[in-house]
C-alpha cells in the first residue's frame, strides 16, 4: 500500500507517532484541545515537509492542518528512529515513508473484542471440533446436581 500524497506524521511530547492517511484524518482525529495546550510537538509529510498543527480557533474548535514550504527531513528522521529505538524495541528502524504505511497498515487492521479473541482461543484448543459452551448457571462441572 503506498500512502496518499497528503500522509501526515505527527509526534506528541512523548515521543508517540501517529500516522494519518491525509490532512482530513488527521484533524479529525486530532483534538484542538490538545493541540492548544502543546501536545503535539512535530508534524511532517514523509518526505520531510514541515506541517503546522493549529487551533486557531482555541481549545473549543478544530484542529487545522498546514503546509509550510519548509523541509526538515534530518529532524523527521531523528524522530523517526527515536520512535523506533523505544517504541518498536527490536525491530529495524524504518524510514519515515516506510514508517508512515507500517503504522497506517497497522491501524486499519481489523480488531477482534475480547470475545472473539477468546472464541479463537477456544476453536485452536479444540482443533476440528466446536468449542465447548460454558457451565449453565447453577451446574458444576461434575454435573447438574441431579436435575
Amino acid at each position: 500500500m503506498e500512502p496518499p500524497s497528503d500522509t501526515v506524521l505527527i509526534f506528541d511530547r512523548d515521543e508517540d507517532l501517529l500516522a494519518f492517511e491525509s490532512f482530513g484524518h488527521a484533524t479529525n482525529w486530532i483534538e484542538a484541545i490538545d493541540v492548544d495546550e502543546g501536545e503535539y510537538t512535530a508534524a511532517y509529510s514523509p518526505d520531510g515537509g514541515v506541517l503546522a498543527l493549529t487551533a486557531p480557533e482555541g481549545p473549543e474548535g478544530s484542529a487545522v492542518l498546514a503546509r509550510t514550504g519548509s523541509e526538515d527531513l534530518a529532524d523527521l528522521e531523528l524522530r523517526v528512529a527515536r520512535y523506533w529505538h523505544r517504541h518498536q524495541t527490536g525491530q529495524p528502524t524504518r524510514d519515515p515513508l516506510q514508517t508512515a504505511r507500517f503504522l497506517i497498515e497497522r491501524d486499519n487492521k481489523p480488531r477482534r473484542g475480547w470475545l472473539g479473541q477468546v472464541i479463537g482461543l477456544l476453536r485452536r484448543e479444540t482443533t476440528g471440533t466446536e468449542p465447548t459452551p460454558p457451565p449453565r448457571s447453577g451446574s458444576t462441572a461434575q454435573g447438574d446436581g441431579g436435575r
